[in-house]
């Protein structure tokens, strides 16, 4: 069996920083995965609905460890160099012996195929990945 994991990344704008709080361009309240292109490295994560999970990085609970960390990491970042890219998959397939199916990525398993997916490329480019 051959599979293949189809999807391309969405590029939606800049991450910015005013007051001292992150500033998300503008993303649809879909499923999907992301990727933070932080200088150096990635972060590429997924989620049932990219909006809300987004204003989870800006205003971090005090118990989420991974969003402080982010929120914090980010917000250096912006104020050394100003460049955080934001894209998106909000749309992919995979391919099985030659038959291209869509994934629907309401689903967490296809989430997470595309993520793994996501992540596996990038580590194969050479990319520093932050979420490992």
């Amino acid at each position: 069996m051959r599979v293949t994991v189809e999807f391309a990344w969405r590029s939606i704008g800049s991450l910015r920083h005013e007051d001292g709080r992150l500033r998300f361009p503008e993303v649809p309240e879909a499923p999907g995965i992301y990727r933070f292109d932080l200088g150096d490295r990635v972060y590429i994560g997924e989620t049932d609905r990219l909006r809300r999970r987004f204003q989870h990085y800006r205003t971090p609970g005090v118990r989420q460890a991974t969003n402080l960390r982010l929120n914090a990491s980010m917000l250096q970042l912006l104020a050394e160099t100003n460049a955080i890219e934001v894209s998106t998959v909000t749309e992919a397939g995979v391919e099985i012996d030659g038959t291209l199916v869509p994934l629907d990525l309401r689903q967490k398993f296809a989430r997470l195929l595309v993520e793994n997916a996501a992540l596996t490329a990038a580590l194969s480019v050479g990319q520093q990945v932050e979420n490992l």
